[in-house]
């Protein structure tokens, strides 16, 4: 009624201004967390190699540097929810509890992630076979006898509107090159950050124009004749542009992996601007022999790797190669049917591949080499390179690659470490 006067409410209003229950960093997880699985796991790895490269010792001077096993975790961990970069990682140390866990009070920036990441790729690279040893050592995996090998175009951090011909490379340079100094009053800050902007453009317009005859050739082998003049990225001088999953056109990396069919771990990892995959096979094996010490017994390829000398090369080593045949020579012709050269090794692989045992063989190559891309890229979320130059996506592809071995070893539970297996959810 409108004479009557409302009683008043009674509600509970947030006061912001109270101070907080004291918690340790212990208690703000649960026991079951999968946090508590990453970091376990990485505390017990070998970081030898990563601590090498620390100058800060007790007892002297200076600043204590991070310790690399909490940023390996950072990364994993990160990884594990799909963050693929050093930004995105940093924004969630200031919001998730499970990333306030894993510093436990410990200052991380971004530019401390992006720089461990793009420093370690040696490091990286090394953790691959240390992690095979370790799992080998302890009955969880047997040493691989079958590998995987497979490769995917991961987007570069530049732009096609990056790409430019000589005449405009030397343009931007000369411009660099002639920019006045700052305005009268700037600070020292300022002036520094100009000179150092001039300086890497003057660097990238260097190392583009130094690209230009390798992109030249590159052109001329793709279509026969050069048509037009060749162009290089003035933001990622090493960036190609490839052929893309979905048929495309983008600046973009050739990411290649070896893998085990049995363990679906993988072993290497190599980044390379060539778009053709069939010049990347041999390097992968002399990689895995010479480093880990390994001759399988049966590498496993798509039809983008077909090159038949490295296959005969292969074949003579003692290393089956399986790898679909062309449409046009699935049957072999009757003198070979009948046995007339049965000493090439390439008329073995063709036999080979006739075979239902050996269709067989080569079908385990998807649910490896196929499955580390997917989860790679769609799972750990590296469809984009969020850094530039080819050795520093090298180290951004082999970090993921470890990230991938550590998340693969968690939910089995093939390391004693980490507590009880689980399963990883995207």
């Amino acid at each position: 009624m409108a004479g009557r006067r409302r009683s008043r409410v009674r509600v509970l209003r947030p006061k912001r201004t109270q101070v907080l229950a004291a918690r340790t960093y212990e208690q703000l997880v649960d026991p079951g967390h999968p946090v508590r699985a990453v970091w376990a796991t990485v505390e017990a790895l070998d970081m030898s190699d990563f601590e090498r490269a620390i100058r800060s010792r007790p007892h002297h001077a200076g600043r204590s540097a991070v310790d690399p096993r909490l940023l390996l975790a950072l990364w994993v961990y990160g990884q594990m929810e799909g963050l693929s970069s050093a930004h995105a990682i940093a924004a969630r140390l200031r919001t998730d509890v499970a990333y306030w866990w894993l510093c436990g009070g410990v200052s991380v920036s971004a530019h401390t992630l992006s720089s461990f990441m793009t420093h370690s790729g040696p490091a990286f690279r090394a953790l691959l076979g240390k992690l095979l040893d370790d799992l080998c050592s302890r009955g969880a995996v047997h040493r691989p006898r079958r590998l995987a090998q497979d490769g995917t175009r991961v987007r570069a951090s530049a732009g096609a509107a990056s790409f430019h011909r000589k005449a405009t490379l030397r343009k931007r340079a000369a411009e660099a090159a002639a920019a006045g100094p700052c305005r009268q009053g700037a600070s020292t800050k300022a002036r520094a950050a100009r000179e150092r902007a001039r300086a890497d453009l003057q660097a990238r317009a260097a190392l583009a124009l130094a690209a230009l005859p390798a992109a030249a050739r590159r052109k001329k082998r793709a279509k026969g004749v050069a048509h037009g003049e060749p162009r290089a990225s003035l933001t990622d001088p090493q960036a190609q542009v490839m052929r893309m999953p979905d048929g495309g056109f983008r600046p973009a990396y050739n990411a290649q992996a070896v893998s085990d069919v049995e363990s679906r771990l993988a072993l290497a990892g190599r980044v390379t601007d060539e778009g053709a995959d069939s010049a990347q096979l041999l390097p992968m094996v002399h990689w895995v022999a010479r480093v880990l010490g390994l001759k399988p017994e049966a590498w496993l390829v798509d039809g983008a790797y077909r090159n038949l000398k490295v296959f005969s090369a292969l074949e003579s080593q003692g290393i089956r190669v399986f790898s679909p045949l062309p449409a046009r020579k699935n049957l072999l012709p009757q003198e070979e049917r009948s046995g007339g050269r049965r000493g090439d090794p390439i008329n073995a692989w063709r036999a080979r591949m006739q075979t239902p045992a050996g269709k067989r063989t080569y079908a385990q190559r998807a649910p490896t080499a196929e499955l580390l891309n997917a989860q790679v890229k769609e799972r750990q979320g590296l469809r984009r390179l969020h850094v530039r130059g080819r050795k520093r996506a090298e180290a951004a592809w082999l970090l993921s690659l470890v990230a991938h071995n550590l998340l693969l070893a968690i939910a089995q539970g093939w390391l004693d470490e980490s507590e009880g297996p689980f399963f990883l959810t995207p």
